[in-house]
């Protein structure tokens, strides 16, 4: 993550993209850490945000576009 401001904004979005959503697991990763987490979804800069093992997001997400994605994860959970 590039920085502390950068982290708190994602992590805000995520947290109001996902509201009302149920079923999500959200796992938050330190590629700085854990360069084989980068290298598995192809990770090139950050943030970036993966989705059921897809890397979705490079940089920060507008709200919506993460909401859907979100949306349309939780759904096919659900069909399961």
């Amino acid at each position: 993550m590039k920085c502390g401001t950068t982290k708190a904004l994602v992590a805000t979005l995520i947290q109001e993209a996902s509201a009302g959503l149920e079923g999500l697991q959200l796992d938050e990763v330190d590629v700085s850490e854990r360069p084989d987490v980068a290298v598995k979804y192809g990770v090139m800069s950050t943030p970036a945000i993966a989705i059921n093992g897809r890397l979705e997001f490079s940089g920060v997400p507008r709200e919506a576009a993460l909401r859907a994605r979100l949306r349309a994860a939780a759904a096919a959970g659900a069909r399961r």
